[in-house]
């Protein structure tokens, strides 16, 4: 176990489009927190909810950095289909069990590190922005702790979706369609089927654990829509539902199927 855990390790960290896509992660990262929440929106902190200001920041800092963490996590599965070099690695392991379990571990490390890194980097971004536009950020209605644990369930849950996703499938570019393509896409189409119970499709669910809180008193009670919300819990929740039955046919698979 620990031969192939050191395996998955080397792979993810002696590739150089790991390194390139955190990197692009974290450019675009400074850019969005520094010149458009804390610059251009700094103004916002000394109106109504500004103390919600950090909670809002949740969504676009999470988003961005998730998709560039499930990549990363597609790319350690699907390259090994890509360059034939999956069936060395089923050669050399006692269980293919073991192999899988390596991968899971490695992937939810890199995301552990990418993601509490990314949160600092996007709150350092933001109080730069905020100091050279001339505001300071108030007191705050979300902690710290819950800031960056959001942050590391969302980006977890979309790493783990992006290698299951290239196990799945072994096709790098099949795999990324689908990864780009179903959370929108679909789960939008099928939005519209199912309406307010929309939200316990799968990345649906998922976002509820990022959703910033809505400010009383700012919509009018007669036009706020009937839409059904999960808490955070209950979010994550529902998505690790998904994704247990997900891996469930994706590890049994992988124990059946030729390594071609």
């Amino acid at each position: 176990m620990m031969a192939a855990l050191k395996a998955e390790f080397r792979k993810l960290l002696t590739v150089r489009s790991t390194y390139v896509i955190a990197l692009v992660a974290f450019a675009l990262l400074a850019f969005v927190s520094v010149y458009v929440e804390g610059y251009k929106n700094g103004i916002t902190t000394t109106l109504q909810g500004g103390s919600l200001f950090l909670a809002g920041s949740i969504v676009q800092h999470s988003s961005l950095l998730s998709i560039f963490g499930a990549i990363v996590a597609l790319l350690l599965a699907t390259h090994e289909y890509r360059y034939n070099i999956i069936m060395y690695t089923l050669t050399l392991a006692r269980r293919r069990s073991g192999v899988l379990v390596a991968k899971i571990v490695a992937v939810a490390t890199y995301v552990l590190v990418l993601s509490l890194a990314g949160g600092l980097v996007g709150l350092a971004g933001m109080l730069i922005g905020l100091h050279f536009s001339g505001y300071s950020l108030p007191p705050q209605d979300i902690s710290l702790l819950t800031y960056l644990a959001k942050m590391l369930v969302y980006c977890e849950g979309w790493g783990l979706a992006g290698l299951l996703l290239g196990v799945l499938l072994r096709n790098q570019v099949a795999a990324l369609a689908v990864l780009f393509i179903v959370p929108g896409t679909v789960e939008g189409l099928l939005g519209l089927l199912l309406k307010e119970h929309s939200v316990y499709l799968p990345f649906s669910a998922l976002s509820q654990v990022i959703s910033p809180p809505v400010l009383q008193g700012a919509v009018p009670r007669m036009a706020e829509p009937a839409q059904i919300t999960l808490s955070p819990i209950a979010g994550a929740l529902v998505f690790a539902a998904y994704l247990v039955v997900a891996w469930a046919i994706a590890w049994f698979l992988f124990l059946r199927r030729d390594a071609n």
